[in-house]
């Protein structure tokens, strides 16, 4: 019976023992699993990194630390692949800006979306991408523009939003690829896009009405003509507004007419413009000239700078506000934006002077003086470009200069050295990514430098063979078992 009974108690013993290491076993093979399947997903990034596949790598240790949170490895791939898609994607941004100021749209929507599928969340890349997108509910209406010699839709985008740098939303709206390739005498279509003033004389405004059924937008506003006033100490928008107008809700008008960000440029001698709308009481004393294209800085090294003198159109009658002492002849301002414009340039700051200097050739194209001076302004703001390796900026303001300057032999020396290093840098680097395996990243060195110079060494083949292993290896991917 003894013995009996020691049996039945060692089984009940057993049972009790396996009851509590079961848990046990089954947590451990859980965790050989977790590790297993981390592993995987580590060494597919491994491979997708080794492939220049950057992005996808990301996702894969993004996916073991999903399975392992405390994979060491995965935890420092993963730091280390976003640092360098953080870097790509501020290139690619900074490419894809660049690209756009100079009006090269398609180029630079490639550029920008590059940023994003690089870094997804952006801000200013993305922002960039919305902002080109001109939904048909954004357009209130649109008008015709017939381009002029020499004028560029940075002109245009001046002329009438009052900031030359909304020139990608007309691009846009025409679905233009590269500004540059607009000529003199196309017409192009010029949107009134909602929440941006649009400024238009009276003949202009009444064209719009005749195509244009009911009242104009709000965003329309018609000049008829503009007054001058140069800034004092303690001038402020509203005290202005009060000034011209007689109220101070106006002070938002004269910001966007000169586009102004808040109260800045109100310093001491700063040359402001006053509108004069239709609608609205005048107090001051403005000339007898429609709004005008202020000099707007150039989009791309192929457009040819504006020499022309813009003419406008007087009023059909002068305004009644206006007092009699307005019919006495207009001061010439030219040689206030000169000595402002030589002003600047001393202190070194070329991108004001350089505006000042285009104000006074808007109506004097020919004055020597000024010239020489702008010329010489953007070849020095060309050399520090180039200092800063900013290689095709350096070529339009050098080409700007030689344009204002035909004796300029330095200016043909810095072009020519300048794009030659351009290209140099970018085919030297798109060798060094395809050497590395880094094939997304060499087919855009050597894009950058096929949109300058497509005969340029073998770029073009190498662009070829680079985009045909790309495209294999795609394919190589999409066959794999997921």
């Amino acid at each position: 019976m003894k013995t009996k009974a020691l049996v039945s108690m060692l089984l009940v013993l057993a049972v009790v023992f396996a009851g509590c290491a079961g848990p046990d076993l089954k947590k451990d093979a859980e965790a050989d699993d977790k590790t297993k399947l981390a592993g995987e997903y580590v060494a597919r990034a491994r491979q997708q990194e080794s492939q220049g596949d950057l992005v996808e790598a990301l996702e894969s240790y993004k996916l073991a630390l999903t399975v392992d949170p405390a994979d060491a490895t995965a935890q420092a791939k993963q730091a280390e692949v976003e640092k360098k898609l953080n870097l790509l994607a501020a290139e690619s941004y900074k490419q894809g800006a660049e690209l756009q100021r100079m009006g090269k749209y398609a180029q630079a929507r490639q550029k920008l979306l590059t940023a994003v599928r690089y870094k997804p969340d952006y801000p200013e890349a993305v922002e960039m991408l919305k902002a080109e997108r001109l939904d048909s509910q954004q357009v209130r209406t649109f008008f015709p523009h017939v381009m002029k010699p020499g004028e560029l839709l940075a002109h245009v985008a001046e002329r009438y939003y009052r900031d030359y740098l909304k020139h990608y939303l007309i691009g846009a709206y025409n679905e233009v690829d590269d500004a540059a390739k607009i000529t003199a005498g196309q017409t192009v279509k010029v949107p009134v896009v909602e929440g941006i003033a649009c400024f238009l004389t009276p003949d202009e405004a009444d064209a719009l009405s005749k195509q244009h059924p009911g009242p104009l937008p709000a965003e329309v506003i018609v000049v008829k003509a503009v007054a001058t006033h140069t800034a004092r100490a303690g001038d402020t928008l509203a005290q202005l507004s009060q000034q011209y107008y007689g109220v101070k809700d106006k002070a938002d008008l004269i910001a966007k007419y000169n586009n102004l960000k808040e109260t800045s440029g109100l310093k001491p001698g700063r040359r402001l413009l006053i509108p004069q709308v239709v609608g609205a009481p005048f107090l001051g004393t403005a000339g007898g000239e429609a709004p005008r294209t202020e000099a707007v800085p150039k989009l791309s090294h192929e457009a040819k700078e504006p020499a022309v003198e813009v003419k406008a159109e007087p009023p059909k009658e002068p305004p009644k506000e206006t007092p009699p002492a307005a019919a006495a002849a207009p001061v010439d301002p030219t040689a206030e934006y000169r000595q402002q414009g030589i002003e600047f340039y001393k202190g070194k700051n070329y991108p004001a002077a350089i505006t000042e200097f285009k104000k006074v050739l808007n109506v004097r194209p020919r004055d020597p003086a000024t010239l020489q001076h702008i010329s010489q302004a953007h070849f020095d703001l060309g050399v520090i470009l180039f200092e800063q390796k900013s290689y095709l900026p350096a070529v339009e303001n050098f080409k700007a200069a030689l344009s204002f300057n035909k004796n300029c032999a330095k200016c043909e020396d810095y072009i020519r050295k300048s794009e030659d290093t351009y290209k140099d840098q970018h085919y030297n680097q798109g060798l060094a990514n395809f050497q590395n395996e880094k094939l997304s990243e060499a087919i855009q060195e050597w894009e950058l430098v096929q949109a300058v110079d497509p005969g340029y060494k073998d770029v073009s083949k190498n662009l070829q063979k680079a985009r045909a292993l790309q495209e294999r290896l795609d394919a190589i991917r999409r066959s794999k078992p997921q």
